[in-house]
């Protein structure tokens, strides 16, 4: 019960490692969103504060408004500050609800103090949906906000105004707890459902590599992710057919399994990719020619050892402007004489 709570609260219902799977996206959502909602939100109240100084109902509320545009334009500027410091992000966020609940309840204690509350039970619901957060962290600033405008409330109002406004508060409050939690859980579960169902669509469920599908979507980014080199390593299985008429398919797989895990530890999960039945390929960023050849040999003899053995060769360039499709031919090829070299003693009749 427990920890369906912690969840809840701290994951939008969903757990703490699907929650940091799908943060770096919803960083991105709140960076656009922060910057539009402060965007709009600074032409608003310029309109207002113009409006100010020939309208007798927008003059009391001058300050107020001069303050909510100064707190946008630097809002403005944490969220693009953020694209490169992604902390900031969250600087953003609180200082876009921070700005905008005390407008609220400026609006209401200090300029307006005579008059029910409406701009600040407006941002109260409002405010907290426009972000994705953890409903946590966003539910205490609610409650925080809600105290400081009851507080407020006790100084500036009175009588029937004053008892209005703070049932309201609870109320509204109350609702926008609720609403909030169940927004933002929501969301947080569309943006993991949605991750599960790309890594999905990316990911060789056989293996565990990335699969075909994900090595077309990223192949025309590499030329712009290296800085001084890079590699392209072209792995085919030898005796996959063999084996598996031998020993069955069971067997085959765990050979292609063995495989992909021993390419893997030593080029990484991020750039390996098992493109066909029997055939990997890797990508090196910014690596020597020797070490990348070092590592290669290792592979060959740890597949070796296992009893199994691969065709494999690579094309390195430190070119800046490479012609990915190129590379990857001329790994092929090289590829095809090493597998060429090993059936020339390993007769293919022999199946």
């Amino acid at each position: 019960m427990w920890e369906r709570v912690k969840n809840y609260a701290l994951y939008g219902d969903t757990d703490r490692e699907s929650y940091y799977g799908v943060k770096e996206r919803i960083e991105s959502s709140n960076r656009k969103t922060v910057f539009v909602f402060a965007l709009v939100a600074a032409i608003l109240i310029g309109i207002m504060l113009v409006l100010s100084f020939s309208q007798e109902g927008f003059a009391a509320s001058k300050p107020v408004y001069i303050f909510g545009i100064l707190c946008s334009l630097i809002i403005i500027a944490v969220s693009i500050a953020s694209k490169k410091i992604p902390v900031l992000t969250y600087v953003a966020i609180y200082m876009a609800v921070s700005a905008f609940m005390l407008y609220g309840i400026a609006i209401a204690t200090l300029t307006r103090p005579e008059e029910q509350t409406v701009t600040y039970m407006v941002m109260l619901i409002f405010v907290p949906l426009i972000f994705t957060d953890r409903p946590l962290r966003m539910g205490i600033s609610l409650v925080l906000f809600n105290i400081l405008f009851i507080i407020m409330a006790l100084k500036t109002k009175t009588g029937s105004i004053l008892s209005v406004d703070i049932t309201d508060a609870v109320i509204f409050g109350l609702l926008s707890l609720v609403s909030q939690t169940i927004v933002h859980s929501t969301r947080i579960k569309g943006y993991v459902l949605e991750n599960k169902l790309r890594i999905m669509s990316e990911t060789d469920q056989l293996t565990g590599l990335n699969n075909r599908n994900c090595y077309e979507w990223r192949l025309g980014s590499y030329p712009s992710l290296y800085k001084n080199s890079i590699c392209c390593i072209y792995i085919d299985v030898n005796g996959l057919h063999e084996l598996n008429n031998t020993k069955g398919h069971k067997a085959g797989d765990e050979m292609l399994q063995y495989i992909a895990e021993t390419v893997k530890n030593q080029f990484g999960a991020r750039d390996t990719y098992r493109i066909g039945g029997d055939e990997y390929v890797a990508f090196v960023l910014d690596d020597t020619d020797e070490h990348i050849g070092e590592k290669i040999t290792e592979i060959k003899e740890q597949v070796r050892e296992k009893g199994y053995n691969i065709a494999v060769d690579y094309e390195y360039t430190d070119s800046k402007n490479v012609d990915i499709n190129k590379l990857i031919v001329e790994a092929e090829s090289k590829m095809y004489k090493d597998k060429s070299n090993y059936y020339k003693i390993h007769d293919r009749r022999a199946r």
